[in-house]
Parts: C-alpha cells; sequence; structure tokens
C-alpha cells in the first residue's frame, strides 16, 4: 500500500519531484564527503603545526596587572595573582585539547583516524548492499538523499560525542539528544525509500489456457467443476521446483500436518488456493512480485 501510494505521488509531482531527487541526492553526497573529508583535512593541519612546534592555548587579561597572560593554571603568569576562572570553564578548558601532551595528541590523532575510517567503510558497504547508489525512481532517490544527509549528520554528532577534546560534558549531551532525532529521521527516510524501489518480479510459471483446458507444463486439467491444485515449489532462502509426480500430494499433506511444529521451528506453512477468471484463450504468468502471487495475461490466443 505504501509503495503504491509513493508511486502515485511521484506520477503527480513529474519533473518537479525529479528535480528535488537530483538535489537531496547531490547535497546527501556532498555531506557524506564533507563528514570524511573535514576530520581527514583537521588531522593535516594540526600535524603541520605539530611539526614547527606551534601550540594552542588559551588567553585572557589579568584584572589585576592589566596583562596579557596565558592560562596555565590558575594563576597570571605575570603577577601570581588569581585569575578568577570560574570551575565550569576550568571544566571546559579541561576538555579542551589546548596544551595537550603530545602522547595524547598523537593518540587523538589515531582514534579519529579509525572512527573515520570506519564510518566511510560502513557508508559505502550500506550503499552498495541496499543498491542506494543507484536508486531506480525520482522519489526513491529523495529519499535517499535525505537518508545519507541524516546519515551524515548523525556521523558528525557522534564524532563531537565520543571525540576527545570536542566539547564540554553539556555540549556532548546537547549533541547526543540530537543524535537520537538524526536516528529517527534515518529510519523513515531508509523505510520509505526502501519502499519506493520498484518490487522486482519472478515469472513462476506460464500457464497456456485453450477453451476450458489449462496446461502448465506437461500437465492439463479442466477449467470447469473442481480442479487438482498442484504445488509448484518449496520457497526459502532458494526456489526449490517440485516435481510433478505422485510424492508431490504426500509432501503437501506432510508439511500442511505439520504447519504448527514447522511453523514453531521459525518455517512458514501455507496453504491458499488463487482465483482468476478467465475469459479468452492464451498465455497466462504466475507472477511473484515480492511477497505476493500474482497471474497476468501474457499473451492472447490471436
Amino acid at each position: 500500500m505504501l509503495a503504491s501510494l509513493l508511486a502515485t505521488i511521484e506520477q503527480g509531482l513529474g519533473p518537479s519531484l525529479a528535480t528535488a531527487g537530483n538535489v537531496a541526492f547531490l547535497i546527501g553526497l556532498a555531506v557524506l564527503a564533507y563528514v570524511v573529508l573535514a576530520p581527514l583535512i583537521g588531522i593535516v593541519v594540526e600535524w603541520q603545526a605539530d611539526r614547527i612546534g606551534m601550540e594552542r592555548e588559551w588567553i585572557m587579561h589579568c584584572d589585576t596587572c592589566r596583562k596579557t597572560t596565558v592560562v596555565t593554571g590558575s594563576a597570571c603568569q605575570h603577577c601570581g595573582q588569581s585569575l578568577g576562572i570560574p570551575w565550569t570553564v576550568r571544566l571546559q578548558h579541561y576538555f579542551g585539547h589546548g596544551s595537550e601532551p603530545h602522547w595524547l595528541r598523537v593518540f587523538r590523532w589515531f582514534y579519529m583516524l579509525v572512527g573515520i575510517a570506519g564510518f566511510a567503510i560502513v557508508t559505502v558497504a550500506a550503499l552498495g548492499f541496499t543498491g542506494a547508489w543507484s536508486p531506480q525512481t525520482n522519489i526513491e532517490k529523495l529519499f535517499v538523499g535525505l537518508s545519507m544527509l541524516a546519515w551524515g549528520g548523525l556521523g558528525w554528532l557522534l564524532g563531537r560525542v565520543l571525540g576527545i577534546g570536542t566539547g564540554g560534558p553539556i555540549s556532548r549531551i546537547r549533541d547526543a539528544v540530537f543524535c537520537l532525532a538524526l536516528i529517527a529521521a534515518l529510519l523513515i527516510t531508509t523505510a520509505l525509500a526502501t519502499a519506493a524501489r520498484p518490487v522486482e518480479e519472478t515469472i513462476v510459471a506460464r500457464v497456456t489456457v485453450d477453451g476450458q483446458v489449462a496446461q502448465l507444463g506437461s500437465k492439463a486439467t479442466a477449467l470447469a467443476g473442481y480442479r487438482h491444485v498442484t504445488p509448484l515449489a518449496v520457497i526459502g532462502t532458494q526456489r526449490i521446483d517440485l516435481p510433478l509426480g505422485e510424492r508431490e500430494g504426500d509432501i503437501a499433506a506432510f508439511l500442511w500436518k505439520h504447519a504448527n511444529a514447522l511453523t514453531a521451528r521459525g518455517l512458514a506453512v501455507r496453504k491458499r488456493t488463487d482465483q482468476f477468471a478467465v475469459t479468452q484463450s492464451g498465455i497466462y504468468e504466475i507472477v511473484l512480485r515480492g511477497h505476493e502471487i500474482s497471474i497476468r495475461q501474457y499473451a492472447s490466443s490471436s
């Protein structure tokens, strides 16, 4: 039902949806590239500054001597008087990465590189595994772009929440709350993109109808009165076609008799008969589309 609704929306919006889909997709790609490349560039710049001995420090004006001093503790470097720094500011300074030891700086770089590599690997794998890299419809492209935008924002905020020297506890809690909102947006847009993707069809069998006789393979049955129902296949992770012989009825009877026990073990056993009105002779296809089976006319006798 959701897929039909999305298809109707796509038909109604037409070219405007194509433009919106392309823009959203490109912006999503740009955000993903920024989330990966921006921290890498930052690490390179910090490494270059570290090579020449450049340090980042907090500075302030001392109220006693009126001189600018580097904040290395609670006292002024010039007059030795207390700088009167509130504990909240000292806590923020502690969590920042100004004047950090060299070993901690190297560890922070390595920690960031691991996080960036993990994010990039998960992103590429998800785009390839789900087929989101090549959306097939405009509305799917729109929701894929929004999903990439949410995923990129989530990766950026997670870097701030879990990073070293990325802020104090209050800012980390704020970013964590934003992460929850982005997770919800990611789940919604991913579900909509999946629903908008066209479902692949599998032709299970072709039935030839000639007058009041229907033929499936080498078997023929009359269309009037009661009909013999033949199981075509067992479908699981793969499709196993059942041979048309005496044993097929025994197999179907066994499966139906033990349906409850098999269902409890994680198997699905269904017994169903689909009715389809044949108005003229011709060839009809039994189509498996997603998890639904339908019958449609393939060719007419004329």
